[in-house]
C-alpha cells in the first residue's frame, strides 16, 4: 500500500493589531493568505481596541485566526517585565512594544513569525517563513533610510549600540532564543535613545537582530512602495508605512488577481552593519528634505 504522506501543518505568523487597522488587515494579511504557498494560520494580538464585531469579522475574512486578548498578554510578560523598570514604562506607553514583547513571549516555538497589517502581496510566492541558514537568527524588510531612534554620534559613545543598516520590520523572521530583555532594558533606560519614539521599537527589533545574526528580504521582491511609480513592478509585497498609506487604494485599484501563477521565491542578502557615518548620511538627508 503506497503510503499517504501527511499535509504540511500550518506555520503560525503573529500580527498586532487594533481597530482602526481591522479593514486594511482583511485586505493586507488576506493577501498573505491567499498568495503563499506555505499554509499559514495567523495569530492576531488585540491592542486592546478590537470589538466583538471587528473579531467577527475578522474570524469570517482571515479563515479563524487565534486571537491573543490583551489581558491575556499582559499576564503572560508579567515574569518578563519584572525587575525592568523601563521596559515596562515602553509597553504602558507605546502600543509596539506589544509587538516587540508580547509576540515573542506568546510565540511558543523557536522560530518566530510575523507580519504587520499594512503589508500586500501582490503574487504567490514561498520561502517567506521557512528555515534558512543557521547564522541568520533575524530576518528584515530593507528600509530605504535607518530609521532608529538613536543618533549617529550614539553609536560611537555606546559600545553596546551596534545595529544593521536599514531594516524595515513590517516582515520579520527571528529565532526567539536570541530575545534578551535585560539588552532592551538598557536601551529603554536611556532617554537620549528616545529622540523619535515612532522608530523605538524598530530601533530594538535591530539591536536584537544584529546580535542575532541579520539577513534582509530582497528589497527588488519585498520593499517599501514608491510614490511616483505607477505600477509595482516585479515586487511581491509591498509595506504601506505611515507616510505611503495613501499610496494603497492606487495599487489596490490596479492589482490583478494572480492565483494560480507560480510562486516566487524569497531571496535574502546578508545585512551590513550601521555605521557611524551610514547614520550620518542618513541624518543629513533628512535635514535636507526639511528645508526643501
Amino acid at each position: 500500500m503506497r503510503k499517504v504522506e501527511a499535509a504540511e501543518p500550518p506555520r503560525t505568523v503573529a500580527t498586532l493589531l487594533g481597530q482602526p487597522q481591522v479593514e486594511m488587515a482583511l485586505t493586507c494579511l488576506g493577501s498573505l493568505l491567499r498568495y503563499s504557498a506555505q499554509p499559514l494560520q495567523l495569530r492576531i494580538h488585540d491592542d486592546g481596541t478590537l470589538t466583538p464585531d471587528d473579531l467577527a469579522r475578522l474570524g469570517q475574512g482571515l479563515s479563524c485566526p487565534e486571537i491573543v486578548p490583551r489581558n491575556e498578554a499582559d499576564a503572560r510578560v508579567e515574569e518578563v517585565l519584572a525587575r525592568r523598570p523601563a521596559l515596562q514604562a515602553f509597553r504602558r506607553g507605546n502600543p509596539l512594544a506589544l509587538k516587540l514583547i508580547d509576540v515573542v513571549v506568546h510565540a511558543g516555538v523557536d522560530d518566530l513569525a510575523y507580519c504587520d497589517s499594512d503589508v500586500l502581496f501582490l503574487r504567490p510566492f514561498s520561502g517567506l517563513f521557512q528555515p534558512r541558514q543557521p547564522e541568520a537568527g533575524a530576518i528584515f524588510l530593507s528600509d530605504r533610510q535607518n530609521a532608529y531612534s538613536v543618533r549617529s554620534w550614539h553609536l560611537l559613545r555606546h559600545r553596546r549600540l551596534v545595529l544593521p543598516c536599514r531594516i524595515n520590520t513590517g516582515v520579520l523572521q527571528f529565532r526567539t532564543w536570541h530575545f534578551d530583555p535585560d539588552l532592551l532594558e538598557w536601551y529603554f533606560s536611556r532617554p537620549e535613545f528616545s529622540f523619535a519614539p515612532v522608530w523605538a521599537e524598530q530601533t530594538a527589533w535591530a539591536l536584537l537582530g544584529q546580535r542575532a545574526g541579520c539577513r534582509l528580504w530582497s528589497s527588488r521582491q519585498l520593499r517599501l512602495p514608491l510614490p511616483y511609480q505607477k505600477e509595482p513592478g516585479d515586487a511581491v509585497a509591498l509595506h504601506f508605512v505611515s507616510p505611503l498609506r495613501s499610496l494603497l487604494p492606487r495599487v489596490l485599484e490596479r492589482a490583478a488577481d494572480r492565483t494560480g501563477e507560480p510562486p516566487v521565491w524569497l531571496e535574502t542578502v546578508p545585512a551590513r552593519r550601521c555605521r557611524v557615518w551610514n547614520l550620518a548620511w542618513t541624518e543629513a538627508r533628512r535635514r535636507m528634505r526639511r528645508r526643501a
